[in-house]
């Protein structure tokens, strides 16, 4: 489920935090691991979810919430990703572009009645649990 990814770095970039460790994951991930012309070596098995907290204890109210909210910041990120391209040239402006799309995309969460850092952890918590992305696509 790619949207919750892209809309929790959005927000954790939007809340000043660094996006380092994000960068860093993806890149571990894409690096070829072995020598070349042997097979890469085995992968290292990760948690299955980690220390979020339990997709049951996110109720049905929170989850309505979360899917309104992530359709919100969608739409936003749609919205700002034309300006910011328009931009590229003025490497200044597009930045200030993407700090207003990062503003509204928090006031978005905000609006539907959830704190951003329940909105990360309900979208943490989909990328691991089958049932809570399940409940959330029920409430599209």
């Amino acid at each position: 489920m790619k949207k919750p990814i892209l809309s929790l770095s959005a927000l954790f970039l939007a809340l000043g935090l660094s996006g380092t460790a994000l960068a860093q994951s993806q890149h571990e991930q894409s690096r070829p691991t072995g020598a070349p012309g042997q097979a890469p070596a085995a992968e290292t098995p990760r948690p299955a979810q980690p220390a979020l907290g339990e997709s049951s204890d996110i109720s049905d109210d929170e989850v309505a919430r979360f899917a309104d909210a992530q359709q919100r910041v969608e739409e936003i990120k749609g919205a700002y990703r034309v300006k910011v391209q328009e931009n590229t040239e003025q490497p200044q402006q597009a930045m200030e572009v993407q700090r207003e799309a990062q503003r509204k995309m928090v006031q978005a969460v905000k609006d539907s009645g959830l704190e951003v850092r329940k909105y990360n952890q309900i979208a943490q918590l989909a990328q691991y649990d089958a049932d809570l992305r399940e409940r959330i696509e029920k409430q599209r």
